[in-house]
């Protein structure tokens, strides 16, 4: 099930009362960072270019390419990672999942400048898709007699429970993690709902585990004094977007529960079932 961020969602993440999504509204220094990423021809470039290309699918071929590459270069990276030696002592998996979320944010600035978009394309797939290449990858290193899908039902019959990434054993779900954002959408709901959602997956599989990971606590209060966080509730950045963030300045203060503590956890109830 497609976590609800917000109907459209923003790098910067302020909430649209009228739409009920999260509104773009850049700082001066996000303008001026997305200026200093994307330098303009100038004029006198652009005709000579124009006048260079016989149409717009032949000018078109280039950011084609660029688009294509997405895809081209996810493979590479999972096949390289592949050779890479999951160290869940240290923090370099959650660095690694942050800086590609901070790209995608950054992205995102570029074309809603260009383009003079008030919404970004929604960041909750994305986010869904880099944890699971990376737990993807880590759960063959350390199980490889496991199965990691996304948005599969856990049922084969319309309706049923479809978690954001569910982990399988012999045809059982034995973990599944919902991913979201950020919850200010829905600060005084989001425990009902993954309560729901867990006693959903426990009729069916009464000895899987339901993890909930957020992205960011910017906009919301948090889990508060929750038995389960750190356990099966866990926050990436206290505060802040991963737009903002900086690998020297928030590495130690902004990160709460680093992504290898929830991938352990995962392993070890995988094995436990």
């Amino acid at each position: 099930m497609r976590p609800s961020d917000g109907s459209r969602t923003c790098a910067r993440g302020f909430k649209d009362r009228r739409s009920g999504g999260l509104r773009a509204e850049a700082t001066g220094a996000d303008v001026s960072l997305i200026q200093n990423k994307v330098q303009k021809p100038s004029r006198s470039n652009c005709i000579a270019i124009g006048k260079s290309m016989a149409s717009l699918t032949e000018n078109d071929s280039d950011y084609r390419l660029a688009v294509e590459s997405v895809g081209n270069e996810l493979v590479r990276a999972m096949t390289t990672a592949r050779l890479i030696e999951f160290d869940l002592e240290s923090n370099d998996l959650t660095i690694a999942v942050l800086l590609r979320l901070k790209s995608f944010f950054l992205t995102q600035g570029v074309l809603k400048a260009h383009l003079n978009k008030v919404y970004a394309t929604p960041a909750a797939d994305f986010f869904v898709e880099t944890i699971c290449f990376f737990l993807k990858i880590f759960l063959e290193q350390k199980s490889p007699r496991l199965t990691v899908a996304s948005e599969r039902n856990i049922l084969p019959k319309r309706g049923a429970l479809r978690p954001d990434i569910s982990i399988w054993k012999n045809g059982k779900v034995v973990a599944a993690i919902e991913c979201k954002t950020q919850l200010g959408w829905n600060r005084t709901g989001w425990l009902d709902d993954f309560l729901i959602r867990e006693k959903r997956l426990k009729e069916n599989f009464p000895s899987a585990t339901l993890f909930l990971l957020v992205m960011t606590g910017s906009n919301w209060p948090g889990f508060g004094n929750d038995h389960r966080v750190g356990k099966q509730f866990f926050l990436i950045l206290n505060s802040i977007w991963p737009d903002t963030f900086d690998t020297i300045l928030h590495a130690k203060n902004q990160v709460v529960h680093p992504v290898e503590n929830l991938f352990s956890d995962v392993l070890a109830c995988t094995i436990e079932n």
